[in-house]
């Protein structure tokens, strides 16, 4: 899911039903209050996983790679949006297929998409590609981040771009901090640190950098250190969820996942306004 500054939209694509059946391949479109499902001449084949970010040197929503952990393998095929039907796209280069842990957002001072992951091909040190509107480009930084999933990355407009936290494994729980400056990525040491573990992340223009949940609660970055926001509702912390700033209405959109309480998948919309979270009515 990501916001689509050219049509003042939030798009989601495909996912899984809660059967965990097979992926899905519908386009849907968030306008602040309802969801409408668009009926495009063409889309991608359906999966889950698949990364969305909005480019702003074409004005269009780019969608790479994804996959179904059950049924249907690894993709590594980009695709285009713009507001009325998908276009598969053929790079010059192209990322390999990526793991379940991909992460990608856009970058507006380097006027690029940001791709990071760890491909198929047992690589223990995941790559970072940029999307400059028609090709990708691998970036062989001196530092990277450890292997790792279920982390959260998203710009942020005092500091760049943001990963925090995620899983080396089941069990091993990060909650590190690192920024990504067009070349490298640098490992940041701020003084409050969230948990950590499973996160979600989306910049926020008009309050704060970044804002992030995970199973901790809610925070927001100030352009040096996390601080813990106290709303008076929250949704509950959920895997595979979707986390987007709609710029137009000024609202974080958090949309769906798997209840870690229930294991059950969910449907909701939740709105974040700057001091709490409420669940959209009709969700």
């Amino acid at each position: 899911m990501t916001y689509d500054a050219g049509r003042k939209t939030v798009v989601l694509f495909g996912g899984t039903r809660g059967d965990g059946g097979s992926p899905l391949d519908d386009t849907w479109t968030w306008d602040g209050c309802h969801w409408t499902q668009a009926k495009p001449a063409a889309s991608p084949p359906g999966r889950s996983f698949g990364n969305l970010a909005f480019d702003a040197s074409s004005g269009k929503v780019i969608l790479f790679g994804g996959g179904h952990a059950n049924s249907d393998p690894a993709r590594n095929d980009t695709w285009s949006w713009d507001g009325s039907t998908w276009t598969q796209e053929h790079p010059r280069t192209t990322p390999p297929r990526l793991a379940d842990d991909g992460l990608i957002a856009a970058d507006p001072t380097n006027h690029q998409v940001v791709l990071f992951g760890t491909d198929l091909q047992g690589n223990q040190v995941p790559s970072t590609w940029t999307w400059d509107g028609s090709n990708w480009t691998q970036h062989r930084a001196p530092t990277t981040p450890p292997k790792r999933g279920n982390a959260a990355m998203a710009f942020g407009a005092k500091s760049g771009m943001l990963l925090f936290g995620g899983q080396a494994g089941e069990a091993d729980t990060l909650n590190d901090t690192w920024v990504w400056d067009g070349s490298t990525w640098s490992q940041l040491r701020p003084s409050t640190k969230p948990a950590g573990g499973p996160a979600i992340m989306a910049h926020e223009d008009s309050r704060s950098d970044v804002l992030m949940v995970e199973q901790d609660g809610t925070w927001t970055w100030t352009g040096s250190n996390w601080t813990r926001q106290h709303p008076s509702a929250m949704p509950p912390f959920q895997l595979f969820c979707s986390l987007a700033y709609d710029a137009v209405r000024d609202r974080v959109v958090l949309f769906g996942g798997k209840n870690l309480q229930t294991n059950q998948a969910t449907s909701d919309t939740w709105l974040w306004d700057g001091t709490t979270w409420s669940r959209a009515s009709g969700s």
